[in-house]
């Protein structure tokens, strides 16, 4: 029982991290219609500047990861500006799609000539060991992955739903040119936007990497996880970014124990494509909300 749960509790670990990878993409998506692959190229190389960062510098991993967070959406706003903004106006988001898997290819380049082959990992942020409950074995870094989620959901929700600047966002996800007419800065909500999805992928990325270790290989793996968690939980939908990541998390714990890794990646590509055979729009998305 208690390995069972084990299971359970990591693969809601992975789980949390897709969702935060799965809410950055929706978000651009929302806002843009540009799906982002290489939001999951962004995870490690925030995770791999954080580690490079706190080896030169002394400073606390919490520390750390808060100066990286903040480097990283303006790291995102600058890409927006240089490549995808550019190029999304001069081509089709289908189009777009294989410019950021480009990207995504750039900075896996770029991992591998600044840090080479070997997998890093860093401190965790609280000194402290694991502890063990009902069997199960939890290490104190899982609740500030958790913690990350819940302050990146929640903040999301406020910033969308309780402020001014949400309302101005959610009307130029719903209709980007009525919203310009209207007198709505639509490049300045695109940049808060995609600096918005870089914080999110630092924090993926920050937290994460105190339990595991990452390297050049693995930012394909987060950018599919990412992929597969949005679309399954309906692109512009939060709430099925947060449940496509969960359950896509919890998959691939399972068959990765009890089968092999190899066969958990392609039941989690399976999945996507039930999801999508059957409810094309998601799990959460509305048949409106899909671009034809």
């Amino acid at each position: 029982m208690s390995g069972t749960l084990q299971i359970i509790v990591s693969g809601l670990i992975d789980g949390s991290v897709y969702a935060l990878i799965a809410l950055g993409m929706t978000l651009v998506y929302s806002i843009s219609r540009v799906i982002n692959l290489a939001q999951g190229g962004f995870v490690v190389l925030a995770a791999l500047t954080a580690v490079s960062l706190q080896q030169h510098t002394g400073l606390a991993p919490l520390a750390v990861a808060a100066i990286v967070v903040v480097l990283f959406a303006g790291v995102l706003a600058v890409v927006d500006r240089v490549v995808v903004m550019p190029g999304s106006r001069r081509t089709t988001p289908e189009r777009m799609l294989l410019v950021t898997v480009g990207l995504l290819q750039a900075i896996g380049g770029l991992l591998l000539l600044v840090w080479g082959n070997l997998p890093y990992t860093m401190r965790p942020f609280v000194p402290a060991d694991a502890t063990v409950v009902g069997g199960v074995r939890i290490s104190p870094q899982y609740y500030w992955i958790a913690g990350a989620l819940a302050v990146s959901v929640l903040g999301l929700w406020l910033l969308l739903h309780r402020s001014p600047l949400g309302t101005v966002m959610r009307a130029t996800a719903n209709n980007p040119t009525a919203a310009a007419l209207a007198g709505v800065n639509t490049d300045r909500v695109r940049l808060i936007a995609f600096s918005l999805s870089g914080a999110m992928a630092a924090l993926a990325g920050t937290t994460i990497i105190p339990v595991t270790f990452l390297q050049f290989s693995t930012v394909t793996p987060y950018a599919v996880a990412g992929f597969i968690a949005a679309v399954a939980g309906g692109l512009g939908s939060s709430r099925g970014a947060v449940v496509g990541g969960f359950v896509l998390g919890l998959l691939q714990a399972v068959f990765g124990r009890y089968i092999s890794s190899e066969i958990a990646e392609v039941v989690a590509i399976g999945t996507l494509l039930l999801v999508l055979l059957f409810r094309p729009s998601g799990m959460f998305g509305k048949s409106s909300e899909v671009r034809r």
